[in-house]
């Protein structure tokens, strides 16, 4: 069996069948975010839309057109300090400690109107 080249360079097609599941994923959660003010969907929505730009040139290009785009993809980019693979795992970590606080922050709220109706 032979590697199927893609379009952007090497990319075996397993590795592509596992970033698409992960877009899914990202994509699915971000939807979930949008209604759910626990979870940070815009955020989930940008990582789904930038490891769909590095499977599909299509979307990479269709993402390029687009200027809010072009400014989020400059400032990812520019912070070239922190290999790939780091960047999203430090936003992944960041989003993890957003949905703890929006967790801390409703359970707080919670207990507040508990005590505040057990007090009347």
């Amino acid at each position: 069996m032979s590697k199927k080249n893609s379009e952007n360079g090497l990319m075996p097609m397993v590795y592509k069948g596992a970033c698409l599941v992960l877009v899914g994923l990202l994509t699915l959660l971000g939807i979930v975010g949008l209604i759910l003010p626990i979870i940070p969907g815009l955020l989930f929505l940008f990582l789904a839309a930038l490891l769909l730009a590095k499977v599909s040139s299509r979307f990479d290009a269709l993402l390029h057109k687009n200027e809010n785009m072009r400014t989020w993809r400059r400032r990812w980019d520019t912070s070239n300090a922190l290999p790939l693979p780091q960047r999203v795992k430090l936003s992944l970590l960041l989003v993890a400690r957003a949905v703890v606080n929006g967790v801390e922050t409703a359970i707080n709220s919670l207990n507040k109107t508990r005590a505040d109706s057990k007090s009347t």
